[in-house]
């Protein structure tokens, strides 16, 4: 049983880790998401493919979104709580006198106009951290490992693993379910399973603050479940960690499944972004407090 001491409130991650762990330069890094992948790139750790940014309207309005892939995600980069990150999972060729025509994960039809509408609100602040102008950015999309495919919904799980002083200390692994409309975040839905640090497979499972043992709608156990390459997706969150400068971090990992020459399956650990404050839930789903871990 967690003792009450062992728990990490808000305060003491702000004071006594965030805050003096992390330097101003290196939050500057995490806040920002396109910073963050040039600094992944030139330390030349995994980070889904850039397809294309935007910095003001005009970019918007002459770039032809037809020469992207099928498949891709458009986030705000300084996007706070998945807020405004539309992943995109199809796409439907024109036909004489009509526009091409796009689905997103979660079975809504966009055109390009709707679009355009979107990258120009995250470029006029409606889902940054502070209401400011923001840049707005088309990556790859991580598609769904097949170990997860049973367990998730409309989109990709991924692996937050909590970093203090280069050290994985916890970590969770979560889906995205019909409430989150396919995004793996917490506050809107997604499921936190808590991850055995050493072994990489799953102990426990919340959605918001309720203990759950199945996936929504189906009877597929939560625990018990192995993360494919779990020593380099540890790995890789502490080097990330390290190329940004961050002390205390959580770093947010899917694997992007892909197929050998041979037929043989195969996936690639991939950094999807660093929060330089992370939230505090990782200790429900880990049934444990960060506090004793953090201290040792």
């Amino acid at each position: 049983m967690t003792k009450l001491n062992d728990i990490l409130g808000m305060n003491a991650r702000n004071f006594l880790f965030q805050g003096r762990y992390n330097r101003i330069k290196a939050k500057r890094i995490a806040d920002e998401k396109l910073l963050t992948k040039r600094v992944l790139k030139q330390a030349k750790l995994a980070t889904p493919k850039l397809y294309k940014q935007f910095k003001n309207e005009a970019v918007v309005a002459n770039f032809d979104l037809s020469n992207l892939p099928d498949s891709f995600v458009v986030k705000p980069s300084r996007g706070l709580g998945g807020e405004g990150i539309l992943v995109v999972g199809g796409h439907t060729p024109p036909k004489t006198g009509q526009d091409s025509e796009w689905t997103s994960v979660d079975g809504t039809v966009l055109t390009a106009n709707d679009l355009r509408l979107h990258i120009l609100d995250i470029l006029a602040g409606r889902y940054s951290m502070l209401d400011l102008p923001d840049r707005a950015f088309i990556e790859e999309r991580v598609r769904v490992h097949p170990r997860f495919a049973a367990i998730s919904c409309q989109g990709t799980p991924d692996i937050g693993v909590l970093v203090f002083n280069q050290v994985p200390v916890m970590a969770f692994l979560r889906l995205p379910t019909k409430e989150s409309h396919g995004k793996a975040n917490m506050f809107q839905g997604a499921i936190a399973c808590g991850i055995d640090i050493a072994s990489g497979v799953t102990t426990a499972a919340v959605r918001h603050t309720e203990e759950i043992k199945f996936f929504p709608e189906t009877r597929r156990k939560l625990a018990g479940i192995t993360i494919p390459r779990w020593d380099e997706v540890l790995e890789l969150a502490g080097l990330a960690a390290q190329a940004c400068g961050l002390g205390y971090c959580r770093v947010d990992v899917a694997l992007q499944p892909r197929t050998s020459k041979t037929g043989k399956l195969q996936s690639t650990p991939m950094v999807l972004e660093i929060n330089a404050q992370p939230g505090l839930k990782i200790q429900l789903a880990n049934k444990a407090g960060l506090f004793s871990r953090l201290k040792r």
